[in-house]
């Protein structure tokens, strides 16, 4: 792990080795995440989207062969799914697949009108509602930090689709964003460090009610009571 990680060449070896698995019933292959955004690290997951034509439970045990055969295997992580799940899925889930994949084979973009202002508020409210919950049980219940870094590091998708809610402009990189919200979302994007000591519990208790309001807030403003 210690060598340059040269991501061109990987991806090439891996198309290579998608074709030969799937030939024409591969209809996209993409990239998304960290690497996707060019904001990686060397303990980032490389996040891969497959989408075949359809997708059986024999198409999965053959690609899981094609993942152990491919270096860095352990990090490789994704979305697999056959056109026809695609286009029936929940439209607020599938918004950031289609606008944050770096297509490589074939292309989303015959997606992006099915999409509506109601489901872009919905992701935001999903996204917001889940987190909502996830930190409240966490600090009464499992009081875990790595759990809370999980947290934070989710909320960033969700400041990203608010954005996108409040100005139509959807900016994969999450550098780039924090130029472009506000104090309390850069705040939200920023905050998902929280290593200065794992033991300490005003430090934990502060940053799950910063987050814990965070998400009332963006629940309460664009939810429908």
């Amino acid at each position: 792990m210690g060598q340059v990680f040269d991501l061109n060449s990987w991806l090439e070896q891996f198309q290579e080795k998608l074709i030969q698995l799937f030939g024409t019933r591969l209809r996209f292959f993409g990239l998304q995440g960290s690497y996707g955004r060019g904001e990686q690290t060397t303990t980032s997951d490389i996040d891969v989207v497959i989408i075949l034509d359809e997708v059986c439970f024999d198409d999965l045990q053959a690609y899981r062969k094609l993942l152990d055969s491919m270096d860095r295997c352990e990090l490789i992580c994704g979305f697999v799914a056959g056109e026809r799940e695609l286009r029936g899925w929940e439209r607020s889930d599938l918004l950031q697949l289609v606008w944050d994949t770096k297509p490589i084979i074939g292309s989303l973009e015959y997606l992006r009108p099915l999409f509506s202002g109601e489901d872009i508020r919905r992701a935001v409210l999903t996204g917001a509602g889940n987190l909502y919950h996830a930190c409240s049980h966490n600090f009464l219940h499992a009081r875990d930090r790595e759990v809370l870094v999980g947290l934070y590091k989710a909320a960033r998708f969700t400041v990203r689709m608010k954005h996108f809610q409040e100005t139509g402009d959807y900016i994969a990189s999450m550098n780039r964003l924090a130029e472009h919200v506000s104090a309390m979302d850069r705040r939200i994007l920023k905050a998902i460090a929280l290593t200065d000591d794992a033991a300490n519990e005003d430090l934990f208790a502060a940053a799950s009610r910063e987050l814990l309001e965070w998400a009332s807030g963006v629940i309460q403003k664009c939810g429908i009571i």
